[in-house]
């Protein structure tokens, strides 16, 4: 791998000059930890409600648990808010990861998900003995190459302003408490249930800087979030950047109170420096992506094609056997599929 040192030393002072770290949390210790340290007491930080109008029964992820989070929790978020960005975000960020949630093993409540093909000829799941691939003869799902796999999947229906705003959500979560005063407009965009109508314009900041890292499970899950030095400046006041699996995603999150672009001005976004820009991936080449995601009307049979590095495979024919059979014989257990983490 090629690195421009001098890109690199350009991307590490675009974040040393114009921005402090905010937080910075890691998922490694296997206990939970509380995001909100300035904890208020029972009042939602989206709808700003407070206890008994609003209930904090529910355990609310400050991170999407099917994004593999065990360990981060925020005492800050009622349930409501709770219910709403589960059915109306979190499950178009299901839908969008598709089955990379799977190849990249992320573990979820019910441990690692599946993956059905549209066509119901292909699906691919993840054993105790590893990945499994099934699919009907002439299919073209996979291409055996000479040390990779490419598996042509295709994403369930999804809408990518509300990938993003799940983003931002997250982003919202994370932030200190003393912050959120600065984010009243972007709370209440994200609780509004129609992506077609809204009160508010964010399509300047609906962008993803989307990274693919190759290799098995190369990522944990690690969330950063760098707010700006300066009262003004051209680059956004709030930099959210998520790694999880095999991706690292960044997004500017829309902050009117603070940012003020206007006459067309552009947005900066720079991607963060990470370790594999400075150390190389053993495992290819790490791609990158600048995303737009303002589009509020559903996208559907998208395709996704993953390319998966392997040291090992083998190959079984069905010859008219039922599938659970076939897997028993050949010790597999579909059922094992990392849950116990």
């Amino acid at each position: 791998m090629n690195i421009n040192i001098k890109e690199l030393q350009g991307k590490v002072m675009y974040f040393i000059e114009n921005y402090d770290m905010g937080f910075h949390f890691l998922q490694n210790t296997g206990e939970t930890q509380y995001v909100d340290e300035e904890y208020s007491g029972k009042v939602c930080r989206f709808c700003g409600k407070h206890y008994p109008e609003v209930t904090f029964k529910k355990k609310a992820h400050a991170i999407p648990e099917l994004l593999g989070n065990k360990e981060f929790v925020s005492r800050t978020e009622c349930d409501a808010c709770n219910i709403h960005f589960g059915q109306f975000l979190e499950d178009n960020l299901s839908k969008y990861l598709g089955c990379g949630r799977t190849v990249s093993q992320m573990v979820s409540k019910t441990g690692v998900p599946s993956y059905k093909s549209q066509d119901g000829k292909s699906r691919i799941d993840f054993s105790d003995k590893g990945l499994i691939i099934q699919e009907v003869a002439g299919s073209k799902f996979s291409e055996m190459k000479d040390n990779h796999i490419i598996l042509h999947t295709v994403r369930q229906s999804y809408t990518p302003v509300a990938v993003y705003k799940a983003f931002v959500k997250m982003a919202l979560s994370m932030l200190p408490y003393k912050e959120m005063a600065n984010f009243v407009d972007t709370a209440d965009w994200i609780q509004e249930k129609s992506n077609i109508v809204s009160k508010y314009d964010m399509s300047n900041y609906e962008w993803i800087i989307e990274r693919f890292v190759p290799g098995p499970n190369p990522l944990p899950l690690e969330v950063w979030g760098f707010i700006r030095k300066n009262a003004t400046g051209l680059v956004p006041y709030y930099q959210f950047v998520i790694s999880f699996g095999n991706w690292i995603e960044q997004i500017a999150v829309p902050c009117h109170l603070k940012d003020n672009f206007k006459g067309g001005t552009e947005l900066t976004l720079v991607s963060m420096p990470h370790q594999y820009d400075f150390f190389g991936s053993p495992y290819g080449i790490i791609s990158e992506k600048f995303k737009k995601m303002n589009c509020k009307n559903r996208v559907k049979g998208e395709p996704l094609d993953i390319a998966l590095h392997y040291n090992k495979y083998e190959m079984h024919e069905g010859k008219g056997k039922k599938i659970d059979d076939l897997f028993k014989e050949e010790e597999i257990n579909i059922k094992a599929r990392l849950n116990k983490k």
